[in-house]
């Protein structure tokens, strides 16, 4: 997806700051953000290529990443919002400024990381540009549950997005569900090449050469666990009845919507459908042309195999199971366990390989469709 450069200029001020990994129900620090949004491409009006030109009215989110806290404010004519009374902590900044709706849309998009701590009086200025990966990746994933009082998670799915300008093609594309860490048992994530899935499902076809399964640019593709309407059990469930591919495990008591194509089991022995944790847990997806089987049964996939990876976690202060080389955030921040809410990228096709600046939070899934689009423009049947 084609994006215009843009710039952020981000100073901050920390004092006294308090509460570490809290969970206040409101900021009670003393700390300060402030946010100049810049823009260099000479886009706005008035503004010249290669010079900062203060852009008003964007949308300034600011998330932490040490404590539960999200707000969001608008910029002044003079391109600055300002967060005030801010505890002590880790802060992720992300800019949105839509210019034209459309097939066309155009969207300013930058994030930046700022720290406050203490009662240092810290003063940084950080230009992010916007990073956009022609490319195909993950684009919502629905994890935690929609229904606390049957426990209903049957309605997880995966969704992929097309961010190229090309169709390509999902022939030996493999799905994973990866291994949580455990420092007594496993290696650390960031000392070896591979990713490990605990559960693997692969598309039909030839891995890299293959050219039966596309996916065209600009289209998100729906993998449900089961592709069956989940409302009939929950009613805060999603109807995956029509989704564009499912996870099928011939060794188990697995559903198979015949009219849905399926994605494999490829582990070996492994009798589980695609199911993954309500909390803190990962998923790749790899090209299908290298991998080996381990002594515990998982798959080994080589890290330069991989094409996009994403992890979640509701707490963003738990320790990392994916290395920081797939991903060095976490989605699903926030989350609430059966609540039905759902994590996915703010910008289709915007890719900084840091899920915490990726994702958002989202209260309902939107299979097939992004959630920003009031109407489903997608190819979903």
């Amino acid at each position: 997806m084609g994006r215009i450069l843009e710039s952020i200029a981000l100073a901050s001020l920390a004092l006294a700051a308090g509460c570490g990994r809290e969970i206040p129900d409101m900021p009670d620090g003393r700390g300060a953000i402030v946010v100049t949004v810049t823009d260099t491409s000479g886009f706005f009006p008035g503004s010249v290529l290669g010079e900062p030109f203060s852009v008003d009215s964007a949308h300034v989110s600011l998330e932490s990443r040490t404590h539960i806290f999200t707000t969001t404010a608008m910029t002044s004519g003079d391109g600055i919002a300002a967060f005030e009374r801010l505890p002590s902590g880790n802060y992720s900044v992300f800019v949105r400024r839509e210019v034209s709706v459309g097939p066309n849309r155009k969207v300013f998009t930058g994030v930046a990381d700022v720290a406050l701590q203490g009662d240092e009086e810290k003063s940084d200025t950080i230009l992010v540009s916007t990073v956009s990966v022609s490319n195909l990746m993950i684009n919502e994933i629905l994890f935690g549950g929609s229904c606390a009082a049957t426990f209903y998670f049957y309605d997880q799915f995966v969704e992929l997005y097309n961010a190229s300008a090309d169709t390509l093609y999902l022939d030996g594309i493999i799905l994973t569900r990866n291994r949580g860490y455990d420092p007594e048992k496993y290696p650390d994530p960031e000392t070896i090449d591979y990713v490990t899935g605990i559960y693997a499902f692969q598309f039909p076809g030839t891995p890299v050469t293959g050219r039966q399964y596309p996916i065209i640019p600009g289209q998100f593709l729906v993998i449900a666990a089961d592709a069956v309407n989940h409302r009939q059990w929950c009613s805060n469930a999603v109807d995956l009845s029509h989704a564009d591919w499912e996870t099928f495990n011939a060794l188990g008591n697995d559903y198979d919507n015949p009219s849905v194509p399926n994605l494999m089991n490829a582990i070996p022995g492994r009798t589980i459908d695609y199911l993954i944790s309500l909390g803190h847990n990962g998923a790749v997806i790899a090209t299908g042309e290298e991998y080996t089987i381990d002594e515990t049964n998982c798959m080994r996939i080589p890290i330069s195999d991989v094409i996009d990876g994403v992890e979640w976690s509701p707490n963003p202060s738990l320790r990392k199971e994916i290395t920081v080389r797939v991903d060095a955030g976490f989605a699903g921040i926030g989350v609430v366990k059966y609540s039905g809410q759902s994590t996915e990228r703010r910008e289709p096709g915007m890719d900084t390989n840091n899920s915490t600046f990726d994702f958002v939070t989202i209260a309902h899934a939107t299979p097939g469709f992004f959630h920003a689009q009031r109407e489903r423009v997608s190819l979903w049947r």
